[in-house]
């Protein structure tokens, strides 16, 4: 008597606590592998992974994320059928399975004294059924009604099946039985199958090929698996299958009849072909993401050195794009991304790559050019295109793009040199003001490589002590002496000398070192300026990148404590450009820092779009007029109009106002006579080190002791400070 023994398969099982992973890694693979069990630390099994359903939630919107680091206790079915390897095959058939007909569907687990031994599948039991059936003819006539209660249930199953099943006879290869699941997948009646040939009803090769397959199967004896199977259908349409056939022999060992079972697979082509789209396409705007640019490229390249014509790569950045994402909502600003990737697929030629690399970077691959004059052309209409307004739900936009453009053979012949070099080319565009193209220069690699060297010099610098502080005295021309002292940073490098503020300070910002030497700054500025008469403010600049670190209040409370020096004397300057970005927790920053008796000044006031309206959300302690207007004050009316009416403005709110840049003494007279309270500019003085400032305002000793005292500052002698009070 056949027991469930001999229908097991021996297959490796799975542990609860294997990731899901390393399944799809097997499942690909095993072709074979239908089903996994899953057992415990002493080989009991707790579950089972049926290969279709595991596919289908991998493959579904953030399938492998969600589930490929996941233990594969989380995937699994926590209830599978579990049958002991000595159930005799008739019992398993008509007892137990009629309980739980769908576990067929997807196999069950055979176990020896409670631990796992094997799987069943449909195949074996069909097998050994079969082999009963001969083996027991004798047995089968006596006990009719069971053979055909048992017929019937296996009737049943094949026809619950969601596979295809359907089985030829071995010698003409005329259809004796096909399943509701076949009649769905070929899309024709069984009626229409049954009794007769392949060549009946698909065209003469295609039914050929089958035949020839089919004598494989009969004369290995073997399993044979078809794993992409494109069979048509009778309304016209292909049923994508994966197709297992096997012979099934007579009572002599002759194959009578041809079993298959088929699986449509053609939702999990569509799964694995979604997939395989979004490893190389961008899902917002449908263009090739950087893996298929890199791959474009580097195959472009390749052409191109077979044809010897040229290759250009362009770099575009979108210029205000972060602005309108922040201020009109990310919905908005998807809807721009989109509109961007059509107009630059509308400036390309067919054949041509367009890529977004990410954020608001895209890139394009312009191939057969005999010249860089195609280049200029493109990157023209690229600029051009952009630069044309937006219509977004209503609100009107107009961002540009800036372009840099890098060709090959002339700047090499590597997808990653030619990338880079063309990202120069884009930072020398966005420097020339934006909304331009710009080529690749040699000079603009040498540029690199003295940034690169700065740069590295600047994370040292801090570490080594190669910063110093200056000091620009602030003069109020009624009480006629120093009120305050502008700190100014300055690095004095071993080698280079002093470095210019304006050569390190954007450097340091953009590579996030102003917030630890801004903090530097601030606990040796106070600690100086405790030192100074207590009429003798001390003012600090905060960048706009210091306002990004929440930690910022703290730092100055830290720095006051630090060195004593009283909240009301410390005066921080800011720009319009502080508002400007995250106005609302940059704002909630001010406020905090007033509360602390922290005076606030706003530097370079008229530079900007929406001064005014920031004098109006926020209540400065002081203006300070940019000094370009002040060089202009004596032969510009309109300088001297715009100082005057700031004057007024400050008078009219008490607020301030101290005019920067005063270089001479008929620019002194000329702001005396509007007003004018606070001076600022080397006339007065240039900035000086602590030790000189010190001597200035009487202190013998200064906090710094590496600063050597030297003389006051010529602008503090006897005469010229007489000359300032004329």
């Amino acid at each position: 008597m056949f027991t469930l023994r001999d229908t097991v398969s021996s297959l490796a099982p799975a542990r609860q606590d294997d990731l899901g992973r390393s399944l799809y890694e097997r499942f690909r693979e095993e072709p074979d592998t239908l089903i996994v069990p899953v057992v415990d630390g002493q080989d009991r099994p707790i579950g089972i992974v049926e290969r279709n359903a595991f596919f289908l939630r991998m493959a579904a919107e953030y399938g492998r994320a969600l589930y490929a680091n996941r233990p594969i206790s989380t995937l699994m079915d926590r209830e599978p059928l579990v049958v002991d390897a000595d159930t005799e095959l008739a019992e398993f058939t008509t007892d137990s399975l009629s309980y739980r007909a769908s576990d067929l569907l997807r196999g069950f687990i055979v176990t020896e004294n409670g631990r796992y031994l094997g799987v069943g599948t449909v195949l074996g039991l069909l097998q050994a059924s079969n082999e009963t059936n001969r083996q027991g003819v004798a047995d089968l006539a006596a006990a009719k009604t069971e053979v055909e209660r048992a017929q019937t249930f296996m009737t049943a199953i094949v026809e619950a099946m969601p596979s295809m099943v359907f089985v030829k006879r071995a010698d003409d290869h005329r259809y004796v039985l096909l399943n509701r699941a076949g009649e769905k997948i070929l899309g024709m009646p069984r009626s229409q199958v049954i009794g007769r040939t392949d060549a009946d009803f698909h065209p003469a090769d295609l039914a050929a090929l089958y035949v020839e397959r089919d004598r494989e199967v009969l004369e290995s004896g073997e399993v044979r698996v078809i794993e992409e199977d494109h069979v048509p259908r009778q309304d016209g349409g292909v049923a994508i299958l994966r197709t297992k056939k096997i012979a099934i022999p007579n009572a002599d060992g002759q194959a009578e009849y041809l079993l298959g079972v088929s699986e449509d697979i053609a939702e999990r082509k569509r799964a694995e072909a979604q997939i395989a789209r979004l490893a190389h396409y961008d899902p917002l705007t449908d263009l090739p993401n950087r893996v298929l640019f890199q791959k474009s490229l580097v195959e472009a390249l390749a052409r191109r050195a077979r044809k010897d014509d040229q290759l250009a790569v362009h770099f575009i950045d979108l210029d205000r794009f972060k602005t309108v994402n922040d201020t009109l909502g990310h919905p908005l600003g998807d809807a721009l991304l989109r509109e961007a990737a059509e107009r630059l697929r509308r400036c390309v030629r067919e054949g041509d790559t367009v890529a977004r690399l990410g954020g608001d970077e895209f890139a394009v691959v312009q191939t057969g050019l005999s010249d860089m004059s195609g280049a200029t052309r493109l990157a023209a209409r690229i600029v051009t295109a952009m630069a044309a307004p937006f219509d977004l739900a209503g609100h009107q936009v107009v961002i540009g793009a800036s372009v840099g453009v890098a060709a090959s053979p002339s700047d090499g012949e590597d997808a990653d040199e030619l990338l880079k070099k063309a990202d120069m080319a884009l930072y020398r565009a966005k420097g020339d003001g934006r909304g331009a193209f710009h080529f690749f220069e040699r000079a603009m690699d040498e540029q690199l490589q003295a940034r690169r060297a700065l740069e590295l010099d600047l994370r040292r610098a801090l570490q080594d002590g190669e910063f110093e502080l200056f000091y620009q005295p602030l003069y109020h021309l009624d009480d006629e002496r120093v009120t305050g002292c502008e700190a100014l940073l300055r690095w004095r490098h071993p080698e280079r000398g002093m470095v210019s503020p304006a050569d390190f300070i954007p450097l340091a910002e953009e590579i996030g070192l102003i917030v630890p030497l801004g903090d530097w700054v601030l606990r040796n500025a106070c600690a100086e300026a405790a030192r100074w008469p207590d009429h003798v403010r001390l003012a600090v600049n905060l960048s706009p990148a210091q306002f990004r670190d929440r930690g910022l209040v703290a730092t100055v409370v830290s720095a006051l404590a630090a060195s004593g020096l009283p909240a009301h004397r410390l005066e921080l300057e800011i720009t319009e450009s502080v508002l400007l970005q995250d106005s609302a927790a940059n704002m909630t920053m001010l406020h905090d820092l007033k509360a602390l008796g922290v005076r606030i000044s706003m530097d370079d006031f008229g530079t900007g779009y929406s001064s005014l309206s920031y004098l109006r959300s926020f209540p400065f302690d002081k203006i300070k007029i940019d000094q370009t207007f002040v060089r202009d004050i004596l032969h510009d009316s309109d300088a001297l109009a715009i100082i005057k009416a700031v004057l007024d403005l400050g008078a009219s709110m008490g607020v301030v106002t101290t005019a920067e840049g005063v270089e001479t003494q008929a620019q002194l007279d000329a702001l005396r006579g509007q007003g004018c309270a606070e001076i600022q500019g080397y006339f007065i003085s240039r900035p000086a080190p602590a030790g000189e400032i010190a001597k200035m305002l009487g202190v013998r000793e200064t906090f710094s002791q590496r600063e050597k005292e030297g003389p006051a500052p010529k602008a503090w002698e006897d005469e010229g400070l007489q000359r300032s009070r004329a």
